[in-house]
């Protein structure tokens, strides 16, 4: 299937050293009060000490099998930008550390992947490293798109076994390691209570139901070789159901064990129930009667409007208009989210999500605390640099609920919150 844009190239000039530092001072002359710190810094660094150097030439073969069997590589602390040349900088900017709060279970937890090494296992990658002064560490251009395209391919490939992976220009660029605490938070729930149909945490007796899977179709491609689950993506634009399905199709060690269903076109279960609206449901036309799932999850819209999320472009993972806005935004999406699981009460044993603002967790867990057929209610938080995403699990199992007082180790052994 070709891919529903033409593939962009993913080194060109405007990677130099020289440019970015121009693109990067456009942008804070641009919007001098709202622009990310770190864009700030990572200008103040390019201007003191561009410079080149010659890169040390090292013959390493490509680690074999799929992430979890992967010895872990060598690890650095340090990130940051990129380009076609080598760029020295004597005071790079630092990333906040983020291994001691991932989950034990991400492969990423004992520290950051060494960029230098991933890119000799993944060539494309290496015109977008950044050496430091030390001569020892290496980041890449968090700023360039582009460039964290290729770190996101460079990780699925030597990380999970996920070996083809392309999204259009401009699409969203998930941070994997950020993904997998999904995944993995997913996985304690799933051993605290789990359908009964469901041998085990691993297997395809789990489903999942991936709610706005996207064009790059992250979670399923991650669940898949991870755990071995099966996996129902659903969405609602063109160019998401179709990159989806090639991204899908095209690793074939898990191409059986996900579906990708355009919700606007797929019958599903609207018409077999009045009490919801099928013009305003998310779920009910995505799935069938008959379906039953272990989980669904969701990364929500974050913004309200397309206007809003065009005004917050100093991010670095991109983002098409309809994969980061929606009317009334991640907490209206998750209200109706919310008002579907009524009706799936007993169709879906885990409903989870993602939430982008602490306010749409708190009135979330408002909405979930004055139903009483809402049996168990877990959150925590996933972090990544500086990063805070907040994730909240309901269900209506009395199974489930029978874990309440159950602690969740997560990260750094803290247990998540608990409140019923």
């Amino acid at each position: 299937m070709p891919p529903p844009e033409e593939e962009v190239p993913l080194a060109d000039d405007e990677t130099s050293p020289g440019k970015a530092l121009k693109s990067l001072e456009a942008l804070i002359e641009a919007e001098p009060d709202g622009v990310d710190p770190e864009v700030i810094a990572t200008a103040d660094a390019l201007r003191a000490s561009i410079g080149t150097l010659e890169e040390p030439s090292l013959d390493i073969d490509p680690p074999p099998g799929i992430g979890p069997s992967l010895p872990h590589p060598h690890v650095s602390s340090k990130r940051k930008r990129s380009s076609e040349e080598h760029v020295k900088h004597e005071n790079p900017p630092k990333r906040a550390p983020d291994n001691d709060k991932m989950h034990p279970n991400n492969v990423f937890a004992d520290g950051n992947p060494d960029f230098f090494q991933l890119a000799q296992w993944h060539q494309p990658l290496k015109p977008y490293l950044l050496k430091t002064s030390d001569n020892k560490s290496h980041t890449i251009d968090f700023t360039s798109w582009e460039a964290t395209c290729e770190l996101n391919r460079a990780l699925l490939s030597t990380r999970y076994g996920v070996t083809y992976w392309r999204i259009p220009k401009g699409h969203l660029v998930p941070p994997i390691a950020n993904r997998a605490n999904y995944i993995h938070w997913i996985e304690d729930l799933l051993k605290l209570s789990r359908p009964k149909e469901s041998e085990s945490v691993k297997g395809p007796t789990i489903a999942g139901l991936d709610i706005g899977v996207g064009a790059n179709c992250v979670y399923p491609l991650l669940g898949a070789s991870l755990n071995g689950w099966r996996f129902v993506g659903i969405d609602v634009t063109d160019v998401a159901v179709q990159c989806a399905r090639e991204n899908v199709e095209n690793n074939e060690a898990i191409a059986d064990l996900v579906e990708i269903r355009d919700s606007r076109s797929f019958d599903g279960m609207k018409g077999f129930t009045e009490t919801a609206c099928a013009d305003s449901s998310i779920l009910l036309p995505a799935v069938t009667y008959d379906e039953m799932f272990a989980f669904c999850m969701c990364n929500p819209p974050f913004f309200e409007s397309e206007g809003e999320a065009c005004r917050n472009d100093s991010t670095n993972f991109g983002g098409s208009a309809k994969e980061v806005s929606c009317p009334g935004g991640e907490q209206r999406f998750l209200e109706t989210i919310f008002k579907d699981s009524l009706v799936l009460t007993d169709k879906v044993h885990w409903f989870t999500t993602m939430c982008g603002k602490k306010s749409t967790t708190k009135t979330l867990k408002k909405l979930l605390d004055s139903d009483k057929k809402v049996k168990a209610i877990r959150t925590t938080t996933f972090f990544q640099g500086k990063t805070a995403r907040w994730g909240v699990a309901w269900s209506f199992s009395p199974d489930a609920g029978k874990t309440n007082q159950t602690p969740i180790r997560r990260y750094i052994g803290i247990d998540d919150e608990c409140n019923r």
